[in-house]
């Protein structure tokens, strides 16, 4: 991994400590925000799995880039549960950031940050 690539990859953990520290918080805009940098966490490690590998990526959809990944043909180990659940982490990137009737569930943000958790884990 490239000193650039070790950033990216501190900034991605930056966003998981937003995470951890509210996403069961009981204000309802502070678990809002958590999800929004959920998503943000779950974005930024796609798009270094692919420059990892050579591949330069853009956009904020999920699912499109989880797709941009699997067109490339290129070994980019995605979770499971990240794949299943692309939609709903799509929509935390401006419902949660834009409307503050959004309803997220604490739990839904935990299992994510769980898989995210460990996948940056192996990523070297």
């Amino acid at each position: 991994m490239t000193k650039e690539q070790k950033q990216y990859k501190l900034m991605i953990m930056a966003d998981l400590k937003i995470v951890e520290s509210y996403y069961a918080d009981k204000e309802k805009t502070l678990r809002l925000q958590a999800a929004y940098h959920m998503q943000q966490a779950v974005e930024k490690t796609i798009k270094l799995c692919a420059e990892i590998v050579g591949l330069n990526l853009w956009g904020h959809d999920i699912q499109n880039l989880i797709q941009s990944c699997d067109e490339y043909d290129k070994d980019i180990e995605i979770p499971k549960l990240i794949r299943d659940k692309a939609y709903v982490i799509t929509q935390w990137e401006a419902e949660c950031r834009y409307y503050p009737s959004k309803i997220v569930r604490k739990d839904s943000i935990k299992n994510i940050y769980d898989v995210t958790v460990k996948w940056l884990e192996i990523i070297k």
